[in-house]
């Protein structure tokens, strides 16, 4: 049986092509898996943030500091309406003046009574967390019936922002994909060169007695082990830019906005990525020598 240095493949140029390319997509698949990973955490935090409960607001006074009496609680009844109807709420009550002593007492004090002030009433509403009601609807909604009533807004910029965010991962689904591809179609056409470069030396080997499983092995096994390193390589490099970014993000944004820290889990999938690069580059190189051959036969 011919040894595995029977196919010359130091003397094959693609071979720095191969741990190029391997170091260029790893180091790329790196970022933006990262990227994807850090977003999915934020999505987390934010629909925390959005779930559970919110507030409307209604003006107990006019633009004229007079009190609104009678439409006031009209106003209150027609947003009452509105919320309750809303798919995804489950609940939506009126503070009462007690409550809102209680709500207001660490900034106002034991003593002093909500009733004296022009504060509006606040309507508390309960949310489904695992059906999220549309909050720009429901803000419409208000906005034509109860044109003085105030809904949360953070809590819609933040729905408009977890919306942004869901479709961000997805396109890093699609570049992952692409990446894949690239890589795999790089691997084959590389290994379909060095099998024209080696024809001679394979025709040779295999008249020795060398069978298919062994030179097309030969090929798989260089394809694993230069992308392994391209990969490794890449992974390195990608690294220091992660830890940039992340200490610029928390400094830009906070940890409450985005938090750009990853879990050891997260970690733990990402150092995976020169190992499954690898793996594909040994699967496309052998499935590419195997037809190769079974076809020259």
């Amino acid at each position: 049986m011919a040894k595995s240095a029977d196919i010359p493949f130091a003397r094959d140029s693609s071979s720095f092509f191969i741990s190029w390319i391997s170091m260029l997509m790893v180091f790329i698949a790196t970022l933006i898996l990262a990227t994807a990973l850090i977003t999915h955490d934020s999505v987390k935090n934010w629909h925390k943030d959005i779930a559970g409960s919110l507030t409307v607001q209604i003006p107990s006074y006019d633009s004229d500091g007079k009190k609104r009496g009678e439409l006031l609680q009209s106003d209150i009844e027609t947003a009452l309406t509105i919320i309750r109807s809303a798919d995804g709420v489950l609940g939506a009550t009126v503070l009462s003046d007690t409550q809102m002593d209680s709500l207001m007492a660490p900034w106002l004090g034991e003593h002093i009574t909500t009733t004296e002030l022009p504060l509006p009433k606040l309507i508390d509403v309960t949310i489904d967390t695992k059906n999220l009601p549309d909050l720009n609807q429901i803000k419409a909604d208000l906005s034509e019936q109860v044109p003085m009533a105030i809904l949360d807004s953070h809590r819609i910029a933040l729905s408009k922002l977890i919306t942004l965010a869901q479709n961000i991962i997805r396109l890093v689904g699609v570049v992952l994909i692409l990446i894949l591809i690239s890589l795999a179609f790089s691997i084959m056409f590389v290994t379909k060169s060095g099998l024209k470069v080696h024809q001679k030396v394979i025709s040779l080997i295999h008249m020795m007695g060398a069978g298919d499983f062994y030179i097309t092995r030969q090929f798989a096994n260089r394809s694993f082990y230069l992308t392994l390193i391209g990969g490794i390589i890449g992974f390195l490099i990608a690294l220091p830019v992660m830890m940039f970014f992340a200490y610029y993000l928390n400094n830009l944004t906070g940890s409450f906005i985005l938090n750009a820290t990853l879990t050891h889990e997260q970690w733990g999938i990402l150092t995976c990525i020169p190992v499954l690069a690898a793996v594909l580059s040994y699967l496309t190189a052998f499935k590419t020598v195997w037809s190769d051959l079974k076809r020259s036969l």
